[in-house]
């Protein structure tokens, strides 16, 4: 599948979407456009591996103290 892209520069292009995904991480991408609407990088949402980060507390590690004092041991 191919995305229309903007380049920063102006320059138009047909890309593979792996690789818009590589030129949107490292910032060359101005303009891409989805099925319905061209969206601007600088101004609409889109998303990054960055925001799929989380770096609240981790609930499904557990020391074994929980699952004691639920079984009563």
């Amino acid at each position: 599948m191919t995305i229309q892209v903007v380049y920063k520069n102006g320059k138009e292009d047909l890309v593979e979407k792996k690789f818009l995904d590589i030129l949107l991480h490292i910032g060359e991408v101005q303009e891409f456009r989805r099925s319905d609407h061209w969206v601007n990088v600088t101004v609409d949402p889109i998303r990054s591996s960055q925001q799929c980060e989380y770096h609240g507390s981790n609930r499904r590690v557990h020391d074994g103290t929980e699952f004691s004092s639920a079984m009563g041991i």
